[in-house]
């Protein structure tokens, strides 16, 4: 199936960012009005907050395909502009053009062209990655899963991503007694203790491997604050630090090195842990011939730093996960583009995947 290009101008032109919960819905009832134009069948499901997400599936009421597709359609803050695309030969410019909406677009015109087939392969559209992805892990608790293969479209083109890092986001505090900046002896300034502290921790942290995937942990700073006038020392300054981490159920221990190492309070805000799948897994090796063979490459298999949704649906017990995407870059940023060419492409392999993996009888 062509992807609809109109279409995805009009999605790409809602600007679902994660907070905005009637926009974010907006983006969910034009995906779900898309799909049941051509036949697909889909559930428009809420969380308690109001916000909406998506399962569609190609066999009417089917909540655990062998084949299940992931994307989500929010995506992170942008000035206006952004959100009017702008199409330079192969490449279309804008917020979410590849995060995530022309992942989405993919698994969505697979799932059109797949209507009607008897095939067993369903889709989720969530709208809460950018924030840690809680409608996918609902969709997964209300009974929405594989029971062959999740491909999770966010992640690079061309290849299998079967290993991401964990997430730890911590509050770093330092506490002291403020008063006039002109006597700063007189004082206990918290600025000076969170700074020296953040500097023990960064001399302490282990080197980053200098290999292909730097897969080790790392830290980075993130959010600062401390103090409101220039000429007055505050009582309380605070940090926000982000670790990414390779070794299942390591958190506690990481949290707790920072903690002793700097002196500061330290508060848990959020995580989650490192993803591993099978690379020798059956399902990525019949998903990795297609790809080899659709693209006309070699499909290598990948790790990735950031975090996507393949944490609700990897674990004990559950069918392998492979996170894929389409062509693109500069995410989260004002550059942010994707290919038109390899939207066209991963619709494609998603369809004919679908019809030789996922192939079931017809319905009754």
């Amino acid at each position: 199936m062509t992807i609809d290009l109109p279409f995805f101008l009009d999605l790409l032109r809602i600007p679902s960012v994660t907070s905005d919960v009637p926009q974010v819905n907006r983006a969910v009832a034009a995906m779900r009005g898309w799909l049941e134009a051509r036949g697909v069948f889909c559930e428009t499901e809420a969380m308690p907050d109001g916000r909406e997400f998506l399962v569609a599936s190609v066999r009417r009421g089917e909540r655990t395909p062998r084949l299940l597709l992931n994307a989500h359609l929010d995506v992170v803050p942008a000035s206006p502009a952004l959100f009017e695309p702008v199409i330079e030969g192969d490449r279309i410019r804008g917020r979410g053009t590849q995060d995530c909406k022309g992942n989405a677009l993919a698994a969505a015109s697979a799932l059109a062209a797949l209507a009607g087939s008897g095939a067993s392969v369903g889709g989720i559209f969530s709208t809460d990655e950018e924030e840690g992805g809680e409608t996918s892990g609902e969709a997964v608790r209300r009974g929405c899963r594989a029971t062959g293969l999740t491909a999770v479209l966010d992640g690079g083109p061309w290849s299998i991503v079967c290993a991401q890092k964990g997430i730890v986001s911590l509050r770093l505090v330092a506490r002291g007694r403020g008063g006039h900046a002109s006597e700063p002896w007189r004082f206990d300034n918290p600025i000076d203790r969170l700074l020296d502290g953040w500097a023990r921790v960064r001399a302490a942290w282990p080197a980053i491997p200098e290999d292909e995937w730097h897969w080790g942990d790392s830290i980075a700073a993130t959010v600062v604050r401390g103090g409101a006038v220039h000429n007055q020392i505050p009582d309380e300054a605070e940090m926000v630090v982000n670790v990414r981490y390779v070794t299942p159920g390591d958190a506690p221990r990481i949290e707790a090195m920072i903690r002793e190492t700097s002196g500061l309070e330290v508060e848990r805000l959020a995580s989650c842990e490192p993803v591993f799948c099978d690379e020798n897994a059956p399902a990525l090796a019949a998903l990795r011939g297609a790809m080899a063979a659709a693209f006309g490459r070699e499909i290598p298999m990948r790790r990735m730093q950031g975090a996507t949704d393949a944490r609700h649906f990897a674990g004990p017990g559950s069918a392998p996960v492979a996170i894929i995407g389409v062509e693109g870059g500069a995410c989260h940023e004002e550059r942010e583009w994707a290919s038109l060419s390899s939207i066209q492409a991963y619709a494609d392999l998603l369809e004919s995947f679908g019809r030789s993996f996922a192939a079931a009888e017809a319905e009754p």
